[in-house]
């Protein structure tokens, strides 16, 4: 199968940092984009929810900073399940099928760290 060169712009800090953390991981940056590529097409609608976290759009100008973080953690769990079902890991529960009640407390117990962790607990 004949090779197809790729060219692309990326920011020369950007590049920087993304150099070393893929050589800590033993590969070229040619390697990564490669295995990115092979993951895709592998995986086919299983990658979505990989391929969205690493590529989905940029968060809007107009959303808040817990939009974004909502938004991140949604992309994260979306992520997560496509590489479980990706490696044949059950599904585990989602975060939908918890109790209100669960939720509750659960904001209960992170604002009580939050305060104890500034001295007003």
């Amino acid at each position: 199968m004949p090779n197809a060169q790729m060219n692309f712009r990326i920011d020369a800090e950007l590049k920087r940092r993304g150099d070393e953390r893929f050589a800590r991981f033993g590969c070229t940056p040619s390697e990564a984009m490669r295995r990115l590529y092979e993951c895709a097409a592998r995986y086919d609608d299983e990658s979505e929810g990989l391929l969205r976290s690493l590529i989905g759009t940029e968060p809007s100008a107009s959303m808040s900073e817990g939009e974004k973080r909502a938004q991140a953690i949604t992309d994260f769990l979306a992520s997560l399940q496509a590489q479980r079902e990706a490696l044949g890991i059950p599904p585990s529960a989602s975060p939908q099928e918890f109790s209100d009640e669960y939720w509750d407390n659960l904001f209960y117990e992170a604002k009580s760290e939050r305060l104890a962790e500034r001295g007003l607990w």
